[in-house]
C-alpha cells in the first residue's frame, strides 16, 4: 500500500562504503517503491566513499525521472562532504544538486 503523503524515512549505517552500496540503493529504491518521498538519514560522523556519492546522485536522478523526490534530511557535512569535494562533485554543481545536498540553490 502507497503512503503518499508521509516521506518514507531511510537511516543510513555509519559506514557508506562500496561495501554496502547495493543495499543502501536497494533500501532507497525500496523506499520510492513505497512512498512518492523518501527522506534519507545520514548518522553525524558517515564515513562515506565516492560509491556512496554515486548511489545517491543515481537515486536523485532515478526519482525524478518519475515525479518521486528523494531529500537529505540535514546538508552534506563532515566526511560526506569532503568525499563531494575529492570527487569533484562540487564543481559545476547545478541548482537541483545543490538543493539536494546543501539544502539551498547555491554553494557558498
Amino acid at each position: 500500500m502507497s503512503n503518499e503523503t508521509a516521506p518514507h524515512t531511510l537511516t543510513l549505517p555509519q559506514s557508506l562504503s562500496i561495501r554496502n552500496a547495493q543495499a543502501v540503493r536497494e533500501q532507497l529504491l525500496s523506499g520510492l517503491t513505497e512512498s512518492s518521498s523518501v527522506l534519507i538519514d545520514i548518522p553525524e560522523g558517515a564515513d562515506a566513499d565516492l560509491s556512496f556519492i554515486q548511489v545517491l546522485e543515481a537515486s536523485r536522478r532515478h526519482a525524478q525521472t518519475y515525479g518521486k523526490s528523494i531529500a537529505l534530511k540535514n546538508p552534506a557535512s563532515g566526511r560526506v562532504l569532503d568525499t563531494l569535494r575529492r570527487g569533484g562533485f562540487l564543481t559545476d554543481m547545478d541548482a537541483a544538486a545543490c538543493q539536494f545536498w546543501f539544502h539551498r540553490k547555491e554553494i557558498q
